[in-house]
């Protein structure tokens, strides 16, 4: 493992997860402008939490675009009803609308704002190295929609690598959970999957001597979760968990790490999926 390549990624994706300061952007919420068919005037309000301008995205990872906005006009709710992320005419990602936001809703006065809350896991993969303008578009049933532009950087993990790659005979894949998949909040949860190195010698066993698994985060990263270090038997792991302690939030995202004993790298594979009730 790179030390620095792993310090890098985690100090990135630190700043993504920056906490917001609720006082500061109620009071400087606006700058929504008019996208596809907007109507009527601009009563939009509203903020992009994550990423701040200018933060550093590794690439082949996933991140977050989060925040708020409402229609001030709107009556019994936020106004909004979708959000979308896109680079340039390239849609990214859907966000999950009306999370909480009890802050806004304190900040404001307006308890309807409390459901005001927006997110979306979005695959850096999408990008390309470089800097990037990322465009978050939020539709209104009867005003069309509004949007409001954030701009980061998109660069290289050093030594980290990304799966899949044909350049390298570093092998990591998850059997469970896949893709998509909805895991239930019990007490005996388990990840397990696949690792190993095909240019290992006999000496070096399979090739692979850790393989550690983070939720929300890379691991070392304050706000990330570390689930620990896997078993390896073979070319296989496992990791046992307790998903009860996690379905505070339905949609989450793994960090899986696997280290190479034959030349040191580490490879990472990112896997979304939804804690849901037991």
């Amino acid at each position: 493992m790179a030390r620095a390549a792993r310090w890098w990624l985690a100090a990135a994706w630190a700043l993504s997860l920056a906490p917001s300061i609720e006082a500061q952007q109620v009071a400087g919420g606006g700058g929504w402008s008019p996208a596809a068919n907007a109507a009527g005037d601009n009563t939009y309000q509203g903020f992009i939490d994550r990423p701040g301008n200018g933060d550093n995205i590794p690439l082949g990872s996933l991140f977050h675009v989060s925040g708020w906005i409402v229609d001030t006009t709107a009556e019994g709710w936020a106004g909004i009803d979708d959000v979308q992320v896109l680079n340039g005419g390239t849609l990214l990602a859907h966000a999950s609308v009306a999370q909480s936001r009890a802050d806004v809703a304190s900040a404001t006065g307006n308890p309807y704002w409390a459901a005001s809350g927006f997110d979306a896991v979005v695959p850096s993969a999408g990008l390309s190295a470089g800097p990037a303008n990322l465009t978050v578009v939020a539709h209104t049933p009867g005003k069309g929609s509004w949007s409001k532009q954030v701009s980061v950087t998109v660069a290289g993990g050093g030594s980290v690598l990304t799966s899949p790659s044909t350049t390298t005979g570093l092998v990591l894949r998850l059997i469970f959970p896949g893709p998509g998949d909805t895991v239930l909040a019990n007490n005996n949860g388990v990840i397990n999957g696949v690792a190993y190195d095909t240019r290992t010698r006999a000496e070096l066993g399979v090739g692979v001597d850790r393989v550690q698994v983070c939720l929300d985060g890379p691991c070392g990263v304050a706000n990330s979760q570390t689930l620990g270090t896997a078993v390896q038997t073979g070319n296989t792991w496992s990791l046992a968990w307790q998903p009860t302690k996690y379905d505070h939030v339905r949609h989450h995202v793994l960090f899986v790490y696997a280290r190479s004993n034959v030349t040191g790298e580490e490879r990472l594979l990112n896997l979304e999926f939804d804690i849901v009730p037991f």
